[in-house]
């Protein structure tokens, strides 16, 4: 028989791959990987983390007969272990320990939020190597290996101004590539069993009532009242908050709530309501207006080792497993899906939940999810190949040990290289402020360069601030910003707007007021904002600022912004054609929605929410360029760069 192991991989990435591998070479369908098992607890972590209120002074009494209860022992004398490091203690730290399994505790409340993020900073640093789920700089649930020292299971997180961290250790040591055998992986999951039994005190102490329908699944059906109670919150705040009605002018969004109630009240399962809760977003077709699904369910779904992209309206093979290579050759065009034509699955299948502004990003999303589906379930496929012959596979959605044929570039925040005389920049997210300190530290060799590229092509947004502190590096000018407007409520100009006549030709500004509250047309707007060129460094080179469609939310502001400087040109594909200020909403289970509030345009009012940003140079992606690696965008780019240097 073979024997099948838990195979880790170390690395600084956030996300982990995990896989199992086995002697023989044929294909075995994995358990569920370690995210999976660690999912329950990451939610538990991140609810409390996002939701926690209470002050310790308010719960410690609770909190020392609830600990009690389940087998903690107050303790002075325990070291502070982060990961498998031993820190300096804080004074005043509450430390507990559960001598029957071994799970330690510890909890800080500071005097302000500020004081608490400067030490979770410090605290930060102890988890420098680990395999679990990351909270974004907020958090991470891990497992925590070292090469000569047993391994831990951990939840360490900031919450408000407290930091927490639940440790376990476990009795195995590892290294940099280390197999779990059954009994390890045990170990694991009843290490994670009791942490989560830790953390689910804490939110009986810590959450109030209110707040405790929102508590993660971890396996419990919802019932008819919170799934009710989820979708009319979320239709309510979409009704009166929700920026871009007018681009989906024939949807009744009244006749919405009386069609789907009736779905949720009889939804047979978590999974089925918040698909029909995605399904009831889509409608609104927009990429800053979704639903997320806990990830409990989350985990449900699975893709197999292929990946589809949309070339000139068809989905084409572009990727996959290299012992897939000869029976499924790269740049094979996808023709049916489970029996369907391609095009009937998706309109069936996966269109009716996709939330996207634009008709490109849709096709994109189509592209990538077109073989998503239950994890335990195959999927069927037909292809025609390049030398146009027709193939049946059916391909598991549970892959283990997938090597790409071709390679994935490892992410990077920013990157910087000369190309001859040429800098070239890539700026991947503003969603880390760290962003303008690395751009800042090309400066100098930006200046000393003829010409400069910005590669904007795989930043999908963050703050836009960000974006406009690296553009005041780039021109001596003024930069306006996007001018903005948001929905305004006054309920008593929207009961006067009922008496007023609006076929009148002698209306006031006043009655004109009362009368878009009463119509749910009220705005409030905001000018652009001016923001002064850097009193530093700012360098005035030929630029070249490369976009595509990932190029998305605050990265468009950036764009928006850079528009009148006349020494930049923009080169590649439509934009994402989304962005602005999304109200965030949790719902019951765990998952969460977000409502777009914010409808931002250019300074003269031109739309670009809904369509994209249309480059001043049109280079669209073809299948060769992806087949071959070939970035004919850069390409083009230094070629007229050159041209005119």
């Amino acid at each position: 028989m073979c024997k099948t192991h838990l195979r880790f991989f170390l690395s600084f990435a956030t996300v982990f791959t995990i896989v199992t591998s086995c002697i023989r070479k044929e294909r075995v369908d994995t358990p569920k990987d370690i995210f999976e098992v660690l999912a329950p607890g990451y939610d538990l972590m991140a609810f409390i983390a996002e939701i926690e209120k209470k002050n310790m002074a308010e719960v410690s009494d609770s909190l020392e007969v609830k600990f009690k209860r389940i087998g903690f022992e107050a303790v002075k004398s325990l070291p502070f272990i982060i990961g498998n490091d031993t820190v300096t203690k804080i004074d005043g730290l509450f430390m507990w320990v559960n001598p029957n399994n071994g799970v330690s505790v510890f909890m800080y409340e500071f005097n302000n939020n500020k004081d608490a993020n400067s030490q979770w900073l410090e605290l930060r640093q102890h988890i420098d190597r680990y395999t679990g789920i990351d909270m974004g700089g907020g958090g991470t649930y891990y497992l925590k290996l070292e090469p000569d020292i047993p391994s831990s299971l951990n939840a360490t997180f900031l919450a408000g101004k407290k930091i927490f961290q639940f440790r376990k250790p476990l009795g195995f040591t590892s290294s940099d590539h280390v197999e779990l055998n059954e009994t390890q992986q045990q170990e694991v999951i009843s290490a994670n069993e009791n942490i989560i039994e830790a953390l689910n005190l804490l939110v009986e102490v810590f959450v109030s009532e209110k707040n405790k329908i929102y508590k993660p699944l971890n396996g419990k059906f919802l019932t008819e009242d919170k799934r009710m109670f989820g979708f009319i919150n979320f239709w309510t705040e979409v009704k009166y908050n929700f920026a871009f009605f007018d681009q989906v002018p024939n949807l009744d969004w009244h006749q919405v709530l009386i069609d789907y109630l009736p779905k949720v009240r009889n939804a047979s399962s978590n999974l089925e309501y918040f698909r029909i809760l995605q399904e009831v977003c889509a409608l609104l077709n927009d990429g800053h207006t979704n639903i997320f699904i806990p990830s409990e369910l989350q985990s449900e779904f699975g893709f197999p080792a292929v990946t589809i992209s949309s070339i000139d309206d068809a989905l084409f093979i572009t990727n996959t497993d290299i012992q897939f290579e000869r029976k499924i050759p790269l740049g094979s065009k996808l023709i049916r899906v489970d029996g369907l034509n391609v095009e009937k699955y998706i309109e069936k299948q996966i269109r009716p939940y996709i939330s996207s502004s634009t008709e490109h990003i849709r096709r994109n999303i189509e592209a990538h999810e077109v073989l998503k589906g239950m994890r335990t379930d195959s999927v069927r496929i037909e292809i025609l190949t390049p030398a146009n012959q027709l193939r049946q596979l059916s391909l598991s959605r549970n892959p283990s040990d997938t090597e790409w044929v071709i390679k994935n570039e490892p992410w990077e925040l920013s990157s910087f290289r000369k190309i001859g005389d040429i800098a070239y920049v890539s700026l991947n997210s503003f969603g880390n402020s760290q962003i303008v300190e690395q751009f800042e530290g090309y400066l100098d060799s930006i200046q000393s360069s003829k010409a400069l590229i910005i590669d904007l092509r795989k930043n999908g947004g963050g703050s836009s601030w960000n974006g406009y502190n690296i553009l005041k590096h780039l021109t001596d000018q003024p930069i306006i910003t996007s001018k903005w407007k948001t929905r305004e409520h006054r309920p008593a100009y929207k009961a006067w707007g009922a008496f007023v006549d609006e076929d009148s030709d002698n209306l006031g500004s006043w009655d004109r007021e009362v009368l878009a509250s009463y119509n749910d047309d009220y705005w409030f707007e905001s000018g652009p904002d001016t923001i002064a060129p850097s009193n530093d460094q700012v360098i005035k080179l030929p630029t070249v600022v490369l976009i595509g469609n990932n190029t998305g939310s605050a990265a468009e502001d950036f764009l928006v912004a850079a528009d009148p400087i006349d020494h930049f040109t923009t080169m590649g594909d439509y934009t994402y054609g989304s962005t602005g200020q999304p109200m965030i909403l949790r719902l019951p289970g765990g998952g969460k929605a977000r409502i777009c509030t914010k409808r931002d345009t250019y300074p003269d009012g031109r739309e670009f929410v809904g369509y994209g940003i249309q480059p001043d140079i049109l280079v669209s992606r073809k299948l060769e360029d992806i087949l071959t690696e070939e970035d004919s965008v850069l390409k083009k780019a230094l070629n007229q760069l050159m041209e005119n240097l």
